[in-house]
């Protein structure tokens, strides 16, 4: 494991469709690391996801690795929570999306030679990691397990189909059980309908205007659901 320590035990969550594992074994596999850069050579895909301003970054191996590391730094050796690569399991024939979830651990874990790789979903601790505009946003004052920032990103071919609810609600209960969160929060370019409807699907809302603001970034949405409301 490049970017963790080697006492840590490998795990990953499946879905019926779905392999989702934590980017520090992720981190170690070609095909995930020409996955996370194809996306942000794509227009289409670095303007939903981070406005048109940001254009598009044409990362080197090295680059995507040390974006990788430093995330796996940031959150999973902090929280113990983090990004989680997604790829479509090779033994799936599934077409719908489930409900359904669980972890597979060690030797459990399938052959990943084969998986498709075709996003990330990442949960993280909005109150260390998120950068927010202090003209027109207070520092948080809510404990972290109240500030986890879902975010996610999927290749322009697979939109549509589902892979990105199923992903996030499985994330999000792995969540809820392994750290005991409380509350899911996201932001959103407000162009980006296709992540709206995927988070109205996972039951967050648009959060109250002036209510409370944790980015405050122009041209964005803000959005939360509480565990168990």
């Amino acid at each position: 494991m490049t970017g963790f320590n080697s006492n840590t035990r490998p795990f990953a969550i499946c879905t019926s469709r779905l392999i989702l594992l934590p980017s520090y074994l992720a981190i170690d596999l070609p095909a995930y690391r020409q996955l996370y850069s194809s996306l942000h050579r794509k227009p289409e895909f670095t303007t939903m996801a981070f406005g048109s301003a940001w254009g598009v970054k044409d990362w080197d191996e090295h680059s995507i690795v040390s974006i990788i590391a430093r995330e796996v730094q940031n959150s999973w050796r902090v929280r113990g929570m983090g990004d989680f690569a997604v790829g479509v399991q090779e033994s799936s024939s599934v077409a719908a999306q489930s409900e359904e979830w669980n972890v597979v651990q060690g030797n459990e874990i399938q052959n990943l030679d084969n998986v498709h790789w075709i996003g990330y979903v990442g949960v993280r601790d909005a109150t260390t990691t998120s950068m927010r505009a202090e003209s027109t946003s207070q520092p948080p004052t809510r404990p972290w397990q109240q500030m986890i920032e879902l975010r996610y990103g999927f290749h322009p071919e697979v939109w549509g189909q589902g892979y990105g609810t199923e992903a996030a609600k499985a994330v999000i209960k792995w969540c809820e059980k392994s750290i005991g969160a409380e509350r899911f929060i996201a932001e959103t370019e407000i162009e980006n309908l296709g992540s709206g409807k995927v988070l109205r699907k996972l039951g967050f809302g648009e959060m109250e205007m002036g209510k409370e603001v944790i980015w405050g970034m122009e041209g964005t949405k803000e959005w939360e659901v509480w565990v168990g409301r």
